[in-house]
């Protein structure tokens, strides 16, 4: 037998679940409304929007000294560049939602 008894029990009910995934659909609410997309957007936003983070435009080198317990220098950056790339993310997914009202005009 290629599975534990554990994992068969485990992932028993994740099976079910699939299983009568057919009778458990999400039926349609009905055509889209400009006021229900606002609705939904001021629920979805506030937990999903990124905090802008400006990298610093000038920064200084970092001198080492015995005191340095870890050189904080790679962490600043990385996190500089993560925080860059949610922003682009974030912005990326607004034009995708975007192009999808604007090319679909049947789902308003």
């Amino acid at each position: 037998m290629p599975c534990s008894a554990v994992w068969l029990t485990t992932m028993q009910p994740w099976l079910e679940q699939w299983d009568d995934a057919d009778e458990n659909v999400v039926e349609p609410t009905g055509p889209h409304t400009d006021s229900s997309f606002r609705a939904y957007l001021t629920w979805y936003l506030p937990r999903t929007r990124a905090r802008l983070v400006f990298p610093d435009t000038n920064p200084q080198p970092h001198q080492a000294s015995l005191r340095d317990g870890y050189a904080q220098h790679h962490v600043e950056a990385l996190a500089g560049a993560v925080s860059l790339f949610i922003v682009f993310a974030n912005g990326f997914k607004f034009i995708i939602l975007f192009s999808m009202q604007v090319n679909f005009p049947l789902l308003k």
